[in-house]
């Protein structure tokens, strides 16, 4: 059971360890090889293919070969990965800046779990907040909640940003499939006043509620929005005592935060300090998904999480495929090179995926600073990109295929179309998926193997990596292992990259900076602490604000 602190996997110099010096030889030879030649191995598909349930994964474009994930697994147990997997389920205290575990697998254990934090089992707590948002979502649905002149609440509007809105909107549009629209739920995230005043011009004051999603609750944007939401109401309502009790409620990990606001202690839901923002998908962070899907299916989307979750936490190294996502991603970063990476899910619903992973990979491993607090002597997380195909296919592949500079590509598709409540006949929607997927299929043959037969403007040499991750269908319980594969594939290369993959110190120095311009802006205050440039920006702004 987890204490205050763990035994910490030692900071090592991973470049000069054997196993990375054969990577370095090993990565030479394998830059003469070509995709073509290598895909032609009768035995390839045996080595990098895997089936796990309704999931299949298809490295086998990967430019790699056995050796190399024998290589890349000696390379893992040299940084003490699977200990550090152990440390995570076991709930001791990994993010080290920040001296706290890292429990987003614990959201999703069966209660008869168990992990303690400083001598408390987290299961139960996490359960009975669980059954908390659970009946808030039901009474909702059920319409059994009223505003304040007594109307039933129909429009739930998530005020979040980052984690507390990328996660809950990219999981609402996945499964739209299954949203019964009986509560109109939309996401606000961006402070521009655009995004409020689109959202909420169709929506009525007396019918709407507002969770406002915030873990440290003093996010600037999420608190600004929400004020401006409560003076939205009051336009309509009057200075009602009851607005804040009727019409919003809060999602944080800073409970008295809240309560200084005005927010009831019944209207708090709440996260956990050893639960990161960008992790907290399974939660209650998620509060308007479950009123979008309703209990039951969130339910089954954190079994997802949990399949994958035990997979991970279980398979060897050469058998665990979210492990050996983050090898091959480690492989392409450090040794062949490779500075970014894409994700196109060959799926509509999945539209908001590639804007998740984003903050999943970028935030968590776009870090320079190791364990010890020491610059890091390679290159870390790569810049990730990515779009919806076939929509992709007419922005950014062009650079996929004939870039001078190389990007591995994650293709993700579904054998049977989402559930439609269309008009379509069926057997238009299945023609139209099947060449929905014979476009995936196409593009991942295309990077792969090139086409050096056409004139010279035209010709692609191929030798471009990719890997295919194909399932049953888009469901709750097929999101929640896409989820958790991620997660676990971020948590696999910071471990070997021996950087902390929870914690974002680069996003706070940004929040630290914006009081005094905003002072600035707003005329309250003349800072001298700026640059010469953010100084003519503030002056700029000020000479030409009427003009606009």
């Amino acid at each position: 059971m987890a204490e205050f602190s763990c035994d910490h996997v030692s900071v090592v110099d991973l470049t000069e360890s054997s196993q990375w010096k054969e990577l370095v030889e090993h990565s030479s030879s394998m830059r003469s090889r070509t995709l073509r030649d290598l895909i032609n191995d009768q035995n390839r598909l045996e080595v990098l293919s895997f089936d796990e349930g309704n999931l299949f994964f298809d490295f086998s474009k990967q430019l790699v070969s056995s050796e190399t994930i024998g290589l890349l697994t000696d390379l893992a147990e040299e940084a003490g990965l699977t200990t550090q997997i152990a440390q995570l389920f076991a709930g001791e205290f990994i993010n080290r800046s920040e001296n706290r575990p890292a429990l987003h697998t614990a959201l999703r254990m069966p209660t008869t779990s168990q992990i303690k934090v400083e001598d408390q089992d987290v299961i139960p707590i996490i359960q009975a907040s669980h059954e908390r948002a659970f009946d808030f979502a039901d009474r909702i649905r059920a319409k059994q909640w009223l505003g304040a002149t007594g109307q039933p609440i129909s429009s739930v509007v998530n005020i979040g940003i980052g984690g507390s809105h990328l996660g809950p909107y990219m999981a609402y549009k996945a499964l739209s499939s299954y949203c019964d629209n009986i509560i109109d739920c939309r996401f606000i995230s961006n402070v521009d006043p655009r995004d409020l005043n689109t959202n909420l011009s169709s929506l009525d004051p007396e019918t709407t509620l507002f969770i406002v999603n915030s873990k440290s609750f003093t996010t600037s944007e999420t608190l600004t929005n929400a004020e401006s939401a409560v003076e939205w109401i009051e336009c309509s309502l009057g200075e009602n005592p009851e607005i804040l009790q009727k019409h919003f409620v809060a999602v944080t990990a800073n409970k008295e935060k809240a309560e200084r606001y005005g927010f009831p202690a019944e209207n708090i839901y709440p996260i956990w300090e050893w639960i990161g923002g960008r992790f907290s998908i399974s939660s209650a962070t998620s509060l308007a998904l479950m009123v979008a899907v309703g209990p039951e299916n969130f339910k089954i989307m954190n079994e997802g999480c949990h399949q994958m979750d035990q997979h991970f936490q279980s398979s060897d190294l050469n058998e665990n495929i979210p492990a050996l996502m983050g090898l091959i991603g480690i492989w392409n970063r450090n040794f062949l090179e490779y500075p970014s990476h894409a994700v196109i899910p060959y799926s509509y619903d999945l539209a908001a995926f590639p804007a998740y992973l984003e903050q999943l990979e970028m935030e968590s491993n776009g870090k320079n600073m190791d364990n010890d607090g020491s610059l890091v002597r390679y290159e870390t997380g790569p810049s990730i990109l990515g779009g919806v195909g076939t929509n992709a296919q007419h922005a950014i592949f062009q650079y996929l295929h004939q870039g001078t500079t190389i990007t591995p590509v994650d293709f993700i598709a579904f054998v049977n179309p989402s559930p439609s409540k269309g008009t379509i006949r069926k057997d238009v929607v299945m023609r139209q998926h099947e060449a929905l997927i014979a476009n995936c299929f196409a593009q991942s043959q295309g990077l792969a193997i090139g086409d050096t037969e056409g004139s010279h403007s035209w010709s692609s040499d191929g030798n471009r990596p990719s890997s295919t991750i194909l399932a049953s269908r888009l469901d709750p319980f097929t999101l929640g292992q896409l989820i958790a594969l991620y997660e676990h594939k971020v948590f696999t290369m910071g471990a070997l990259w021996q950087i902390n993959s929870f914690d974002q110190w680069g996003v706070e120095l940004g929040k630290s900076l914006v009081s005094n311009v905003s002072n600035d802006l707003a005329g309250i205050s003349t800072s001298t602490g700026h640059d010469s440039s953010t100084r003519s920006l503030i002056d700029q702004y000020h000479q030409r604000k009427d003009k606009i």
